[in-house]
């Protein structure tokens, strides 16, 4: 199970029968958005769709109208308090400016209306857009975490490699997490958050056990703080988060 179908299966065990109406805030492709209304439910997405990103795959709903949307100097184009669920799978990492974010997500949510958030934060080991653990711990700008970068895939490391040489794929891909990543420590991501919501609960044990699949009995001989740990530090939080009453 990917993460993806991970948000899927969470908002259908949430919905207990329920007509729920679902926002995917940062949906990319929309395969989200997709495959939760193949599922009978009716979910939206948007996107700022920036040139950091793929959408070679973005879906045909992006045709059908007000379902995938374009969003415009940081407003999220739906009314307020119309979703009682929205879902940010990888995409806070990209924001700048988080309060601003969280507040729009807030006034989308239904009164009690729960957001998702699985992202990393500065404290993961391996920075998963490209590969090489610890690069996005040097400070944005910084020379000699190109060399690392460029010692690290001599190694064998980094994903996107193509037919580029190695000083060039570490030099680009420096250049792309300065230009679109804001990684966060934890704390602060806590802080924030704990100014929209409430409630916040990280279910990092519960995506382990379904990414596990028939494997997930291997997890059961950590506790659960354990689990949450390593999954912190390998992929990323993953939490949820409630609007008060």
């Amino acid at each position: 199970m990917n993460n993806y179908e991970f948000c899927v299966q969470w908002i259908l065990d949430q919905r207990r029968g329920n007509n729920v109406r679902v926002l995917d805030y940062g949906c990319g492709a929309g395969r989200i958005v997709k495959d939760l209304r193949l599922q009978g439910v009716e979910a939206f997405g948007c996107d700022v769709f920036y040139e950091g990103a793929a959408y070679s795959s973005l879906t045909d709903l992006t045709s059908t109208d007000g379902i995938i949307v374009k969003m415009e100097g940081g407003a999220i184009p739906f009314e307020s308090a119309s979703f009682d669920f929205v879902i940010n799978n990888q995409v806070m990492e990209h924001v700048d400016n988080l309060d601003n974010v969280l507040a729009e997500v807030r006034r989308v949510l239904k009164p009690g209306g729960k957001v998702i958030s699985l992202f990393p934060d500065k404290g993961v080991w391996r920075e998963g857009h490209c590969g090489v653990p610890f690069l996005h711990w040097f400070p944005k700008g910084s020379r000699p975490r190109i060399y690392y970068a460029a010692a690290c895939r001599a190694f064998g490391l980094g994903y996107h490699k193509q037919d580029k040489n190695v000083i060039g794929w570490s030099q680009e891909f420096c250049e792309w997490l300065d230009k679109w990543t804001y990684y966060r420590p934890r704390r602060e991501i806590d802080a924030t958050y704990d100014k929209y919501f409430c409630d916040v609960v990280h279910i990092e044990d519960y995506w382990l056990k379904l990414r596990l699949g028939e494997r997930k009995k291997a997890a059961t001989y950590l506790p659960a703080f354990a689990q949450q740990l390593v999954v912190r530090k390998l992929a990323g939080m993953i939490f949820v988060a409630r609007k008060p009453l």
